[in-house]
């Protein structure tokens, strides 16, 4: 769950914050405010909707390449930003929803709906893109590791939706030169990044010439890919920051206007108080729950056996406390077969490879009571090691005795191919 949280915030950040950005800056008069919603709901949804049957291509079929994506959609994506911000440094200190709209107006809200059209499909493909790792392989979305992991995802956007909507409300705030700023500061925070590697890709593809400069510039964001995602995490509780430290001040004679301005700052506070939470959640999320989300567990340690004629043989003594124990055999090709032992109950061990049909030999480890395979995440249940099926370890037969578990030679022997690298 905690994985696919951290999934969503990532490739949902950069979406949601730029649609924020642009719906803050959209220009139409009072009277054409349906009208401009029905516009804008219509040109966002198409570009979700072309992104997601991108992202379904691209997982189903071979007909979409992510470089080739990126180089076709990319380019248009970064100039219709590019002429949208000139747009808003043009339209300077004019209110955006004058009853009048001039050609300036008119030129800010087609720029925008133009960034909000390319910028959708650009940054909505990542997000859809990411929604396969919602159920692992060789699961379905009912099972229960299905539905946790739909259930971050889900969380993680909601999280970053409202924390979006709070910038919408805070930037209409803002005095005009202000979010101009923020806004350029933004998305050049998103853009530039993917502008240079975009640079980058076309150099290699001999498109444009090679520079040493844009060479160390890629390594820098390969570097510090991190800093450029918490900075997005950071910028989104700016408006909500500025729009009350610029709060209308003055006395006023209307005791009408005193109750509109102290609503209008308690408001504030509480989308800055918003915006503010979303970031912080949004920061622990990239750094704490990625290091938590991407950890990988070593596994334990090979322990001592002993072969004894057709056997190999493991101390009862040694594997009845309860916990996962790992053994290996060397195979006549020279190979280490790997094997797992733990105590189901008073009479029962779950014995089985350190491998499984569906993950190969990533092996298990033990977590606060749970078996766990490494490669995928799932949670074994104790009492089903030793039997086929799902993420099961591939079992193995075992004799007890008063002081030894024994397994047959053969047929470690015969499970060799599955260890061959």
């Amino acid at each position: 769950m905690l994985e696919l949280f951290v999934t969503s915030v990532q490739s949902a950040l950069p979406l949601c914050l730029a649609v924020a950005i642009l719906l803050a800056s959209r220009a139409y008069s009072p009277k054409e405010r349906r009208t401009t919603a029905r516009i804008t709901t219509a040109v966002g949804g198409a570009g979700l909707a072309a992104a997601a049957v991108v992202a379904w291509l691209r997982l189903n079929t071979t007909f979409i390449d992510v470089p080739t994506f990126n180089a076709y959609v990319g380019p248009v994506m970064f100039a219709a930003v590019t002429v949208f911000l000139v747009a808003v440094w043009i339209f300077g200190g004019r209110d955006l929803h004058d009853i009048d709209q001039s050609r300036r107006h008119r030129f800010l809200a087609v720029t925008s709906q133009a960034g909000l059209a390319t910028t959708s499909v650009f940054y909505g493909f990542t997000y859809f893109f990411d929604i396969s790792g919602i159920v692992p392989m060789g699961s379905s979305l009912l099972d229960t590791e299905s539905l946790l992991r739909l259930a971050g995802y889900a969380l993680g956007t909601v999280l970053v939706i409202v924390a979006s909507w709070g910038y919408v409300i805070s930037a209409a705030r803002v005095p005009s030169y202000l979010r101009s700023a923020i806004t350029t500061i933004v998305f050049a925070a998103m853009i530039l990044p993917r502008a240079i590697l975009l640079y980058q890709q076309f150099a290699t593809r001999r498109i444009v010439p090679r520079s040493a400069l844009v060479f160390d510039w890629v390594l820098w964001i390969q570097k510090h890919e991190a800093a450029t995602q918490l900075a997005l995490a950071v910028l989104i509780a700016v408006p909500g920051i500025v729009a009350l430290w610029t709060h209308p001040r003055g006395r006023l004679g209307n005791p009408a206007q005193v109750r509109l301005r102290k609503a209008d700052q308690i408001s504030r506070r509480k989308f800055l108080a918003l915006s503010v939470a979303g970031s912080v959640v949004f920061v622990a999320a990239l750094t704490e729950g990625k290091r938590r989300a991407e950890y990988v567990p070593e596994l334990s340690a090979i322990e001592p056996s002993e072969i004894e004629g057709d056997s190999v043989t493991v101390s009862r003594e040694l594997v009845s406390d309860g916990h996962l124990h790992r053994f290996a055999y060397r195979s006549t090709g020279n190979v280490e077969v790997r094997f797992i032992v733990i105590k189901k109950n008073e009479i029962a061990f779950g014995t089985g490879l350190d491998a499984c049909e569906i993950c190969g030999d990533s092996g298990y480890y033990e977590d606060k009571g749970k078996v766990i395979c490494k490669r995928c995440g799932v949670m074994m249940n104790i009492q089903t090691i030793g039997f086929e099926g799902g993420c099961n370890p591939i079992p193995i037969a075992y004799e007890m005795s008063a002081e030894k578990l024994s397994f047959s030679v053969a047929e470690l022997e015969s499970h060799a191919n599955v260890f061959e690298k």
